[in-house]
């Protein structure tokens, strides 16, 4: 008999059977319990030890809508069976897990799954656990491995490309293509340096969560290679031809299941297993496309991470998670409208979830809103932004009545974010309100938790200081700036990488404060103190931090000017020059240099060092031929007795005119004034400055 006449004659057959059916029965079927079948074994148990350690006596327990509990113990194999009646089949529900025993100190790895499982599924329900503190101790062991690693490839490369780029100007070679393609390059590495703590961290604190003992070998060595720090290899075991493969495999059973489904009921069994080993194999591939996506991403390779990332999604395109993940990527690097996209995919999905498990749900919509909204952000669409940070706020209090200590936290950053959106919008007194609140929880929080706690308390501090400073407000951002810059003292020890930056920036802050209050002494110790900080980090990271240093340099040089000092501001002035200078090419500051040789030529005259405040203003000039700096030269020639030059060029700078239609004849009165007052000009040159000031009064009266 042929395969086809086989499953006529089953049909045949079948539909009798359903014919012969009497009320009764019917109604027995309508009735039947759904089964959850699963096994708890302790995760990565098989991979390490080549023996699975199944977990016996734990209670799983499951509670549907109308409050009936259904529980089983788990036996020596780890299995649990639960008959779950009043819940139809194929709805989302969840179950607990409670170990008991030699197992009591351990703990749910999967628990998130647990809590989204659907009823009537194929495949048994897997339970992990590991003991307390384990996830810890590897995600840290991961994050320190990887770190190191990355570092290393990172300095590698800048020393290869800052040996070809010294090479390039060395030949005075600017105009080459591979200058502009290194320089491009070099800054990319240093700010990914930059991101590349807070990214690994979060990579590893999801992928400890995975459980190697069902994966397949390559994919298992992959994965270690990946927790190595060793990404080059990981391509090696999970190559792209080879998951095309498996992916087109796993499709075919899906349509084979489908087909067999189709043809008869009797063919369930073997349509069942079709549909298991596909969806066993799907989520192989899922793994391994996105491991292999955070590996590219770790490499720094935009095109090869995102074309992952949608390979993982083409695999399973409701996967909400991979969905968040990347729209994430595509928000760091700047790709909005498409990272857009993705989020509002992540939250149709969690909304349509909202009925089944409103908890869950809850809090995904506030974290998928958060992102959205600091995205509306980034692009400058404000009212977008207020409503889903409003909705996300609105949905962490809901969460946090039951459960403050999870979720009081998100309820704080959230107001801390609305609140620094009302302070860009000068809406201060809304932001002060906001930002109240956040501290309020924050100080709560830190009583319970220090170390992160705290370092979130300092960065609310820090933005309520800044706006109390903004709408003139000293004493409460003296106090707000000070306690935060407290926190950041008492953990820069512990963690300097992290804790160093943002002590500078509370440092520069109360910098900025105590200048406004013409507390000069206060200032001054804390400028030079930011000064010192960001140096160091810039010799590190230039791209970022350099900036830094010249900002709080020009501060110093000011503050020294106010003072009199003028040898100092000429010190820091020249500092600052050192540091554009050698600079110069990376970061185009040509017009910069010319403004600071401008600045400390007028802070040489106004020492009487007259021939380097010539020299100073012709260098300036040089570069840009600003009237600033040919004023300066202007003095300089005059004080060092040389009239005849130096009329010429007042001559000159009396015809130019400049903003109103004005010429420069009365800023060169001016400056004449406060050279004069400053005792700047020489007993021998009185006369001729005389000349001077006659000569711009008249072209004055000429305008």
């Amino acid at each position: 008999m042929s395969y086809i006449s086989k499953i006529l004659t089953l049909l045949r057959s079948y539909a009798l059977m359903v014919f012969l059916l009497s009320p009764f029965s019917y109604l027995s079927l309508v009735a039947q319990q759904v089964q959850l079948k699963g096994v708890v074994s302790v995760q990565n148990s098989k991979t390490y030890t080549n023996q699975t350690q199944f977990v016996k006596n734990a209670e799983i327990e499951h509670i549907n809508a109308n409050n009936a509990k259904t529980k089983d113990i788990t036996g020596n194999d780890g299995k649990f069976l639960l008959n779950i009646k009043g819940v139809q089949p194929n709805t989302q529900t969840q179950i607990t897990v409670t170990m008991y025993g030699e197992f009591a100190d351990y703990l749910v790895v999967n628990e998130k799954e647990l809590k989204d499982i659907t009823l009537g599924r194929l495949t048994p329900v897997s339970v992990f656990v590991c003991k307390k503190g384990d996830l810890e101790k590897r995600q840290a062991e991961m994050v320190g491995i990887n770190m190191r690693k990355l570092e290393e490839r990172f300095e590698n490369d800048k020393k290869r490309m800052q040996k070809e780029l010294d090479e390039l100007k060395s030949k005075n070679d600017y105009l080459n293509a591979r200058f502009d393609i290194i320089k491009d390059s070099l800054a990319l590495i240093n700010k990914n340096i930059d991101n590349a703590f807070e990214q690994i961290k979060e990579y590893a604190k999801k992928m400890v969560l995975e459980n190697l003992d069902d994966r397949d070998e390559n994919y298992v060595k992959a994965y270690q290679c990946f927790s190595r720090g060793e990404l080059d290899s990981v391509s090696y075991y999970l190559r792209d031809d080879d998951l095309q493969k498996k992916h087109q495999k796993a499709l075919q059973w899906q349509q084979e299941a489908k087909k067999e489904k189709e043809l008869a009921s009797i063919l369930t069994e073997s349509a069942k297993q079709k549909e298991e080993n596909s969806e066993n194999s799907l989520q192989e591939v899922l793994k391994e496309y996105l491991l292999l996506a955070r590996t590219f991403e770790m490499k720094v390779d935009y095109e090869k991470t995102k074309d992952y990332y949608e390979k993982a999604l083409n695999v399973d395109t409701a996967n909400v998670e991979i969905l968040f993940e990347f729209a994430n990527y595509l928000h760091k690097i700047k790709e909005y409208a498409k990272a857009e996209k993705y989020y509002r995919k992540c939250l149709k999905i969690h909304r349509a979830l909202e009925k089944a498990n409103p908890k869950t749900a809850l809090a995904d919509i506030a974290a998928t809103l958060n992102n959205l909204a600091n995205l509306h952000i980034n692009i400058q669409e404000y009212p977008n932004a207020q409503e889903e940070f409003d909705e996300a706020l609105e949905n962490y209090r809901i969460l946090a009545k039951d459960n403050r200590e999870d979720y009081l936290p998100y309820v704080a950053t959230t107001l801390n974010n609305i609140g620094a959106l009302h302070h860009t919008l000068k809406e201060f007194p809304k932001a002060i309100d906001e930002y109240e609140e956040a501290l309020k929880i924050r100080r709560e929080l830190s009583k319970i938790t220090q170390k992160t706690a705290q370092h979130d308390l300092a960065v609310v501090l820090n933005n309520l200081g800044i706006l109390h400073l903004n709408i003139k407000d000293y004493r409460k951002a003296l106090e707000e700036f000070g306690e935060a810059l407290e926190i950041y003292r008492k953990f820069v020890d512990e963690n300097p990488k992290t804790t160093l930056p943002d002590m500078a920036m509370i440092l520069y802050n109360l910098a900025i404060l105590h200048k406004a209050t013409n507390k000069y002494s206060e200032a001054l110790e804390e400028f030079e103190e930011a000064r010192q900080i960001y140096t160091n980090l810039a010799d590190e990271d230039p791209k970022v931090y350099l900036s830094n240093v010249l900002t709080t340099l020009n501060n110093l040089t000011n503050i020294y000017g106010q003072l009199k000092d003028y040898a100092a501001a000429i010190n820091y002035t020249n500092r600052a020059n050192e540091l554009l200078i050698k600079f110069q090419n990376e970061f185009n500051f040509k017009p910069r240099i010319a403004q600071n040789y401008s600045v400390l030529s007028w802070y040489y005259l106004l020492s009487k060092e007259f021939v380097q405040s010539e020299q100073a203003a012709r260098q300036s000039i040089e570069l840009n031929n600003a009237s600033f700096a040919v004023t300066n030269l202007a003095h300089a020639l005059l004080f060092q007795n040389r009239f005849s030059e130096a009329e010429k060029i007042y001559k000159e700078l009396s015809k130019t005119v400049y903003k109103n239609n004005e010429t420069f004849s009365q800023t060169l009165l001016e400056d004449m004034e406060t050279l004069e007052n400053e005792s700047v000009i020489p007993e021998s040159c009185k006369e001729n400055v005389e000349k001077i000031r006659k000569m711009l009064k008249q072209a004055q009266q000429k305008e």
